[in-house]
């Protein structure tokens, strides 16, 4: 999902995507840590940051985002 949404932001300068490329990035190297045993994280917490996050993003571009004219 990162590295879609960089490439949609650089392409076509999405606003959303720059900053749900970070949030799902920082998920991403949380569960792999989790998953190398490095950390403990609970998928329960994650999941709700990244996707409230993603909501904000959205909703940003809705209200500042330039409109296609």
């Amino acid at each position: 999902m990162t590295i879609g949404c960089l490439a949609n932001w650089l392409r076509n300068r999405t606003f959303h995507c720059a900053i749900t490329a970070p949030l799902f990035l920082i998920g991403g190297v949380l569960f792999l840590l989790s998953g190398a045993h490095v950390i403990h994280v609970n998928a329960r917490w994650v999941w709700p940051f990244v996707l409230i996050g993603v909501g904000i993003a959205f909703l940003l571009e809705w209200l500042y985002g330039q409109r296609a004219t």
